[in-house]
């Protein structure tokens, strides 16, 4: 029989024989041979004849399967030796020998699968790993999954306290007499407001800071870390002379920037990030200043300039999908279609997705259930066949109307897309399949109108439509399953943005209580609304049940100022932590909105209380299944409506929270042990195991406290730990006195009792204490 505690025999680190903490070792056959009276003195052997008693330990009488550890004088399962030391047992409640081949891994006995390479993160989340499974970076093995898809944290609803964890650009200066004067989080020093938070101002291009384009979130470098990457301008030219843009998402730190004089971008545009060729690296699709695409590759090197596109379509968007369905994923730009070397494949001639000629918005969806994705500009559809290279051509599936702005749901859940365009101060409702005009709606206060959100505001279980007029935020629902011909308000908010009044938005449910809030920025402020109004959501309603969202009664409210096109926020595991987190672009050129800064700012939870989601947006007409978490472009999407089948994303501009509604982490510590030999040093090291089902980031904080020596000190994971996952940290420190040492450790603790994260349960973070570093003779 063989045991182990810290899986040393398992990792074959020589150096961890003779370990002085008692040695958990993985044993071999032949050291499992050895006697148990081989490791007691002469003394415990004789044991004590007059009450019985065969093997003695200290005032202890050990059964006859155990054995006197000579250094804790305690009576141990005898699992025999190893390089001259007892062999621990495995598990604290009912200790076993492990087998031989096995190892003893967070208190059981395993046997380590195949070899593998990393842990999955927030953005790799493929494992080499059978199902069932997980890699261990230590061991470099798989070894059981430990999540619990159960394990759910419900925060209160509608609790909010964004505040920023970091900005770039160039700030507002903004004069002040009480911190109210000035943005969240800032304080006012000396009479003037000053930020509280990591603020990168530009080295590069400095006069380009102005930013007024949503920007994109994906992870380029595959770090598990995503970045954030975004068009930025200078006053002079905020059209035609564009400096390209990326971040790191959990610092704001600068990665790279892209500036050419000869190659520059319409700054207004948003990109898309996608893996067109497959090759596993992702590319970014911008639009240039000269009506034509560029593509750079992940690391910011222009890989092509595309053949132009027809007419000036400024401000707009490019959408990536595979249009053939097989080989390179193809590019979507207005109702023009691009191979993967930017030459010009198709191109329409009716509707390219704008509202009066006014940025270039097209979507893809497959309309007609064959699987290939059309190409909706608006009011026109196009649909196409043949094979790019050889026979790749379009025609219009249907044409309804003047052009717009589009979204694709299933409004009555009969397993078929609708399509809604938002044109002419109107929002329209066609038919997916023939463009039929099915409902209709005035946007309330007027304006254009700008590209509509689908999601479930009210919690009824049915997509509902959200978007931007030049004077309200409006909301509006179907009247019911059975009934398409009635769209019905279900509240609207005084906004400001007559400048464009075309203003984009995004939803997210940050609480998980069914109802997705809407973050939206106009000329002056950001805001987040909630799904419906708060005296909507009693019974019976209150008085404020009114339609009319003010804002009292509104979750959050911040200054930020924009000129307004067509960008909105993002909401995005930005940082890597598995959690939601929102980033809004800035500028203060513009005479109609010049209050707030100029740069982009992200803003995340103070109290650990949004949802997971997907640390990707990759494009402004995303909607979760037209791309994949590391950037991938599906070759047959699957249509959002439909998937996944128990629960359909069925929603347009709003990310996924994943497949367990309020998903939680679970995190523990395990195995706790020294490693080498106590000395002038010591080095303690345990496991942190995420038994949920979300995982967390890096820097996860882990405190360990000795008896009397009080708090030893206190490390950071280094990586992030997938739900079912663990990885190992260590603590070195001048021993703290003589041993024995009795030692605990705290998982998500500060050093003085506080966490960070919100767990499914949160009285399992300790492990101890542990006697290590016991007394030799």
């Amino acid at each position: 029989m063989t045991a182990c505690g810290d899986d040393g025999g398992a990792e074959g680190g020589a150096d961890e024989v003779g370990d002085s903490s008692g040695g958990i070792e993985t044993g071999t056959t032949e050291d499992s041979e050895s006697s148990s009276s081989d490791s007691t003195t002469a003394e415990e052997s004789t044991g004590d004849l007059e009450s019985g008693c065969e093997m003695t330990c200290g005032d202890d009488c050990c059964a006859a399967d155990e054995v006197c550890n000579e250094q804790t004088l305690e009576c141990v399962l005898d699992c025999g030796e190893q390089s001259g030391a007892l062999i621990e047992p495995c598990g604290d409640d009912e200790p076993v020998c492990c087998g031989d081949g096995e190892i003893c891994y967070v208190g059981m006995c395993i046997t380590p699968g195949n070899a593998c390479e990393d842990l999955a993160c927030a953005t790799e989340t493929d494992s080499d790993c059978p199902a069932g499974e997980v890699c261990d970076p230590d061991l470099g093995q798989c070894v059981p999954d430990l999540a619990d898809e159960s394990c759910i944290y419900t925060p209160e609803a509608g609790v909010f306290e964004p505040v920023p964890r970091w900005s770039w650009g160039e700030r507002q200066v903004r004069s002040c007499t009480t911190e109210a004067d000035c943005q969240v989080e800032e304080i006012c020093d000396m009479g003037t407001c000053a930020v509280t938070w990591p603020h990168f101002q530009p080295v590069e291009y400095p006069e380009y800071v102005q930013v007024m384009a949503s920007p994109m979130v994906a992870d380029l470098d595959g770090d598990c870390i995503p970045e954030v990457v975004f068009n930025s301008f200078s006053p002079a030219e905020w059209a035609a002379d564009g400096v390209l843009r990326v971040l790191r998402g959990d610092t704001g730190e600068p990665v790279w920037t892209y500036g050419d004089a000869a190659n520059r971008f319409d700054g207004t545009a948003i990109p898309a990030i996608g893996d067109l060729d497959y090759d596993g690296d992702l590319e970014i699709v911008n639009v240039g200043n000269d009506n034509r695409l560029r593509m750079l590759d992940h690391a910011g090197a222009l890989v092509w300039t595309s053949d132009a596109i027809t007419g000036n379509q400024v401000s707009g968007a490019p959408a990536i999908a595979n249009f053939d369905i097989q080989g390179d994923a193809e590019i979507a730009y207005g109702r023009a279609v691009f191979d993967s070397a930017g030459s010009l494949l198709w191109e329409g001639a009716g509707g390219i997705g704008t509202n009066n000629a006014y940025a270039t918005l097209s979507c893809v969806a497959d309309l007609d259930g064959d699987l290939r994705p059309e190409l909706i500009g608006g009011g026109t559809a196009y649909t196409f066949g043949g094979t790019v290279g050889v026979d790749f051509a379009g025609s219009v599936l249907w044409q309804s109307g003047g052009d717009g702005y589009c979204g694709v749901a299933d409004f009555d859940l009969d397993g078929a897309p609708e399509v809604v365009v938002v044109r002419g101060g109107s929002i329209d409702v066609l038919d997916g399949l023939t463009g039929a005009l099915l409902a209709g709606f005035p946007i309330p206060g007027g304006g254009m109108g700008g590209p509509p959100n689908i999601a479930d505001f009210d919690g009824d279980g049915l997509p509902d439509i959200g978007l931007a007029g030049g004077a309200n935020y409006v909301v509006v629902s179907f009247d019911g399953v059975d009934s398409l011909d009635t769209l019905v308000k279900l509240w609207d908010a005084e906004t400001k943005d007559v400048s464009s009044n075309r203003t984009g938005s995004s939803v997210f449910d940050f609480d998980g209580d069914g109802r997705s809030e809407v973050v939206y920025g106009d000329e002056w402020y950001l805001r987040i609304y909630p799904g419906v109004e708060p005296d909507c959501q009693t019974m019976p309603p209150g008085p404020g049940c009114d339609q009319d969202m003010t804002d009292d009664e509104i979750l959050f409210i911040d200054i930020t100022s924009s000129g307004t096109r067509v960008e909105y926020p993002v909401i995005a595991d930005v940082d890597g932590d598995f959690k939601a987190e929102i980033v809004v672009s800035t500028n203060n050129m513009f005479d109609q909105g010049n209050i707030g800064d100029a740069g982009v700012e992200l803003f995340e939870d103070r109290l650990d209380n949004w949802v997971g989601t997907l640390p990707i947006w990759n494009q402004h007409s995303f909607h979760v299944t037209n791309v994949d978490a590391k950037g991938g472009i599906p070759v047959v999407e699957p249509s959002n409506w439909v998937t996944p089948m128990e629960n359909p994303e069925n929603s347009y501009r709003r990310n996924s929270q994943g497949g367990v509604e309020n998903c939680a982490p679970d995190l523990v510590p395990q195995d706790l042990t020294t490693v080498g030999v106590c000395g002038a040093d010591v080095t303690f090291e345990a496991r942190v195991c995420n038994q949920g089902c979300l995982g967390v980031g890096p820097g996860v904080e882990v405190s360990f406290t000795e008896a009397e020596a009080g708090l030893l000190g206190t490390v950071q994971t280094d990586t992030a730990i997938p739900a079912g996952g663990c990885v190992k940290v260590e603590l070195t420190i001048p021993a703290p006195g003589p041993g024995p040492y009795l030692v605990t450790v705290s998982v998500d603790d500060d050093g003085m009792g506080q966490g960070a994260l919100n767990e499914c349960i949160e009285d399992n973070n300790s492990e101890g204490p542990v006697e290590l570093c016991p007394n030799i003779g």
